[in-house]
Order: C-alpha cells, then sequence, then structure tokens
C-alpha cells in the first residue's frame, strides 16, 4: 500500500474552507483526515472538478458558426456545422480533439468527466471512435465515464441522414453489446461506462424503456437530453401527445442514478414529478447561452430540492469556475434579482461548488466531489497567491472565487493523489 500525506493550506470540508487539515491517501483513496496540517501543501484545497456534461469533439467547432450573414439563427442553423465537422473527422483528428479538450478540463480544474458520447463510426458499425475516447482520457489522465449515447433515429419518424450515420446505433440489442465490451475492457477507477439515451427524438419508447432497465440492472449511470429546445418539445407533443420530460416520468424508473441534461423549457410540474423521484438535472451554461436556448427555471428547481449538476456540453470555452458563475449570473439577469442558487444558510458559492463537485459525482455514480474519508482523492488546487485571490479573508473565498476567478487561479489538480 501506497500513503501520501497532504497538508492543505486550506480544505473545503462540509460547505466551508478549513486551516491546516492532514488528508492521508492510501492507493488513491483519502484513509483519514485530521487537524495536523502544517499547511506546506500549498493552496486551497478543493473537491476535484466533476463536468457531468461533454461532448470532446465539439472543441473543434470553436470560433465556427459565428459569423450571421443571414442575420441571427438558432441552435438549429449550429446543429449543420456541427454535422459539418462530423463528417471530416478521422479517428486520429477526432482524438486529437478529444486531447485538446481533456487536457483544458485539466488546466480548469476538472478531473472527472462524464463523455456524452455519440459519435461512433468511421464507416459502417465499426464503433472505431469509442476506444479513441478512452485513449484521449488515458494520455491526459483524466478520470472518465465514457456514457456510451443509443442513437436511432434522425428525428422523430425521420431515418438518419449525413453526419448523423456516424452516430446510428440501429439495433438495441447490438447497442447493449458494444455497452457490455467496452464496460469490460476499462478499469472501473480512471475509466468507467455509462449508459446514453439520446434524446427523444433520437430513440423510440421502447427502447428507452430497454435502456432504463438495462442500466439499472447493471449499476450503470442513464444520461439523457431534455428539452433543450422548444421545437423539440412541439414535436414530441405532436408524435406522443405529451412533452419529451412527462413521456420520461412515465416510462421511466426515475432514480439517482438519472440524468436530464438541459431541461430549458421544462414545465413546473414535469420538473416536480422528475425531481421528487430522484432524478438529477444538469446545466451547461455556457454552451446554453452560446446556442441561444433559453434559460431554465432553476429557482424553482432548487426551491424544490433539485439536485443539478454542470458540464461544459459544446467546449466552445472550458472552465468549471465560469459555469458556476453564470449559473447563478443567468438567472439574476432573468429574474432580476440576485442570490438565486443558494443553500440553506443563504450561501451562494456552497450551492455552485456543490454542482461542480459533489452532484456531479452523484451524477456519474463515482466515489469523489467531497473530501472525505473513502472517497477518492481528487482535488482542484486554487493558488491563494493569485492576483484574483490574494488577501481575500477565507470566509468570503469561496464566493470570491465564485464571482472573481477564472481558470488561471488553478495551480494544478490531483487524481488519485497524483
Amino acid at each position: 500500500m501506497t500513503s501520501t500525506v497532504l497538508q492543505p493550506e486550506l480544505t473545503w470540508i462540509d460547505g466551508e474552507f478549513h486551516p491546516r487539515k492532514s488528508i492521508t491517501i492510501d492507493d488513491g483513496i483519502i484513509s483519514a483526515i485530521d487537524d495536523s496540517g502544517d499547511g506546506s501543501s500549498s493552496g486551497a484545497f478543493l473537491p476535484g472538478f466533476v463536468n457531468a456534461h461533454s461532448h470532446a469533439f465539439q472543441r473543434g467547432l470553436r470560433g465556427l458558426g459565428e459569423t450571421y450573414k443571414q442575420g441571427a439563427n438558432s441552435f438549429w442553423n449550429w446543429r449543420e456545422e456541427m454535422y459539418s465537422l462530423v463528417e471530416e473527422l478521422t479517428v486520429d483528428s477526432f482524438q486529437s480533439l478529444c486531447v485538446q479538450a481533456f487536457s483544458e478540463m485539466r488546466l480548469a480544474g476538472i478531473t472527472s468527466v462524464g463523455e456524452f458520447h455519440y459519435l461512433h463510426h468511421v464507416s459502417g458499425q465499426d464503433y472505431a471512435f469509442d476506444q479513441a475516447v478512452l485513449d484521449a482520457a488515458s494520455e491526459v489522465g483524466i478520470r472518465i465515464v465514457l456514457l456510451h449515447a443509443c442513437y436511432m433515429h434522425g428525428g422523430f419518424d425521420e431515418i438518419p441522414t449525413g453526419g448523423q450515420l456516424r452516430f446510428v446505433t440501429p439495433g438495441i440489442e447490438d447497442w447493449w453489446d458494444q455497452v457490455d465490451v467496452l464496460a469490460g475492457q476499462v478499469d472501473g477507477n480512471m475509466q468507467r461506462i455509462g449508459t446514453v439515451a439520446h434524446s427523444v427524438r433520437a430513440v423510440d419508447v421502447d427502447s428507452l424503456v430497454d435502456i432504463c432497465i438495462g442500466a439499472l440492472h447493471r449499476g450503470m449511470p442513464l444520461h439523457i437530453h431534455v428539452e433543450e429546445q422548444r421545437q423539440e418539445i412541439t414535436a414530441c407533443i405532436e408524435k406522443h401527445g405529451k412533452s419529451p420530460m412527462a413521456l420520461l416520468n412515465e416510462n421511466f424508473e426515475v432514480s439517482p442514478m438519472l440524468t436530464a441534461v438541459h431541461c430549458t423549457h421544462t414545465s413546473a410540474s414535469d420538473m416536480e414529478q422528475w425531481i421528487s423521484r430522484g432524478g438529477n438535472v444538469c446545466l451547461c451554461p455556457l454552451t446554453e447561452a452560446n446556442l441561444a436556448d433559453g434559460i431554465c427555471d432553476l429557482h424553482r428547481i432548487l426551491s424544490q430540492g433539485g439536485i443539478v449538476t454542470l458540464g461544459t456540453d459544446s467546449n466552445a470555452r472550458i472552465s468549471m469556475i465560469e459555469e458556476m458563475r453564470w449559473m447563478e449570473y443567468t438567472q439574476r439577469l432573468s429574474r432580476e434579482e440576485r442570490g438565486v442558487c443558494i443553500d440553506g444558510d443563504g450561501k451562494m458559492a456552497t450551492c455552485l461548488i456543490d454542482a461542480a463537485t459533489q452532484n456531479g459525482a452523484r451524477s456519474l455514480g463515482i466515489p469523489c466531489g467531497s473530501i472525505e474519508v473513502n472517497k477518492l482523492a481528487d482535488f482542484t488546487v486554487l493558488d491563494l497567491t493569485h492576483p484574483q485571490l490574494k488577501s481575500i479573508p477565507r470566509e468570503t473565498l469561496p464566493a470570491a472565487i465564485c464571482c472573481g476567478g477564472d481558470n488561471s487561479v488553478v495551480a494544478r489538480t490531483i487524481i488519485n493523489g497524483v
């Protein structure tokens, strides 16, 4: 057994920074925490940031689709840019984009990523891109849950065309075979496999039910895009007579293993049912702003006790601190009031940090996200001498990080104690 002792200047435990803790790590797991520290491990230790929703290959779209010769457009125009990129990618270029995205995540303090992976094939049904994602994560040294996507239709009753053909998983049994093969290949520590139903427009109801049952049986998390765009809701009502979230509530065994991504336009009643049964919600504020999705009713989600996680989604900008800040600031702009994202004591920073750490860990089903015994020794270390944080009192440091920090305050990341 290999033991390491870290003695941070400050350690984030139970919603506040504590000075001079000593953290003992055995084989990548926190085995003890006590008050004998001397502060020799410089910096403020947060739990490693958990990125609950990423499409790493979309790092290749950065700067594209930002010229508007015909005037304003929407998500659906951006999607055509994404399909163009998809059709150009090779295994090598795809893996290179994943390495770039994952490397930026480490620099942004992200130690774990839920890679919502639906770009599978080079040709036919070869799943050549699946291993490339895992190889990229291994090269960078980031912890990954490969959320493997089932994608069957180009839209409600639409046959996949063009770039979508690289996403397609035509048979549910064949898709499960691939999920199980990957699960048998990963180490279960730095790499795990989860499941995805891409959306209600891309997966039929019977297959949605099969995926939910199969994921729960395997102990795997299940993530799904839900109601990011109003157009999806309208089309779903035309097809099924109800909204996507209502369809999921009716057909899923909702639990903490399930995460609905975006929920930008989800009704209050549908959201209340999802939350009351334990479902998580993942927001991606920077992407939702970039794609003009809209602003979800986060105040209602939090007031109902909802568990909210954060993701970098399209990776147009990779910064968990900014995602935290925008989580609160978009609500301030929408509601014209301050302090929307707060915990039971009225603290904003605790709510935001939880979304970026322990809530993401719950969503991905991994034992990290908090600094406590028997959790993975993953830390984001902040530089207390950085100009953005210098001379900030310990009591107000969390809010100063959320409101005034950026990636440059991240000194290093530690994963498995290394």
